[in-house]
């Protein structure tokens, strides 16, 4: 198995991702940590780690100088549908209204204003592999993300995402971050999307923690921390754009420079 293959087995989708080495079925022995009740760290990855927005732009623009001639208007007015587009059919996907895949094709579409007798499923991967392409080449992590994993390297650490189990598994294999995780939740392995308790709660279980020693860290506030706090995790909302304040049980910071001071507490 390489880097960023999904694999289920006989653990129901919650293997342990070892990019280097055989998979495992369960979480590592716990290490000698600060004292602390935090015992597992998790972390979203679009917007918390991986500067999501960033890559998505350059993708978009990919599309739109490769397709000029049918996507009129100019590159911002296109990156700002692209973003509606985006979040629209995303959120359809967490509802369970259409599948990973389609979301990307409902996005496509809707950005060539097209319906699906006029453009297939074929034809709408097609033109997504143009976005993908420069969407991908543009991973990065964000440089607090670094800071923040060397400081609570540590610790057991996981992720818990909503999006495809190969795509966010090649994601954090691509900006060289995969072997930071002992294990990779992602909403397509389970059939539950944050902000459901259940994913929360069979990541607490595949890392052999209770919920009230876990805490997840993203950017989203209702998904990731409220979904969070609500599961039995300490939920720490990631607001890079400074937007606060969030509700009073939910711990807010602006960078994740700030999150090992948190983890550390006694």
């Amino acid at each position: 198995m390489t880097a960023g293959e999904s694999f289920r087995g006989d653990c129901g989708g919650l293997c342990f991702a070892n990019p280097t080495g055989p998979m495992r079925h369960r979480p590592p022995e716990p290490l000698d940590m600060p004292r602390s009740p935090i015992q597992v760290v998790f972390f979203d990855i679009d917007g918390t780690l991986v500067d999501h927005a960033g890559a998505s732009r350059a993708g978009a623009l990919g599309l739109f100088h490769r397709f000029r001639d049918r996507l009129p208007g100019s590159a911002e007015r296109l990156l700002q549908r692209w973003d509606d587009l985006t979040e629209l059919h995303f959120d359809r996907y967490l509802r369970g209204e259409t599948s990973y895949a389609g979301q990307r094709r409902w996005r496509i579409r809707d950005l060539f204003h097209v319906t699906p007798g006029e453009m297939s499923d074929a034809e709408a991967d097609a033109v997504y592999a143009v976005y993908r392409e420069r969407y991908e080449g543009s991973w990065s992590l964000y440089p607090d993300a670094v800071a923040a994993l060397d400081a609570l390297s540590r610790y057991p650490l996981g992720v818990i995402t909503n999006g495809g189990s190969v795509h966010q598994r090649q994601k954090l294999a691509g900006v060289g971050a995969l072997d930071r995780f002992a294990a990779v939740i992602a909403s397509e392995d389970l059939g539950f999307a944050k902000p459901a308790p259940q994913i929360f709660e069979a990541a607490c279980e595949a890392m052999g923690a209770p919920p009230s020693a876990c805490l997840h860290v993203g950017d989203r506030l209702d998904a990731d921390a409220i979904g969070a706090c609500d599961a039995g995790l300490r939920g720490v909302w990631l607001d890079r754009h400074d937007e606060g304040p969030g509700p009073a049980n939910v711990e807010r910071i602006t960078r994740l420079t700030e999150l090992p001071a948190l983890v550390f507490e006694p």
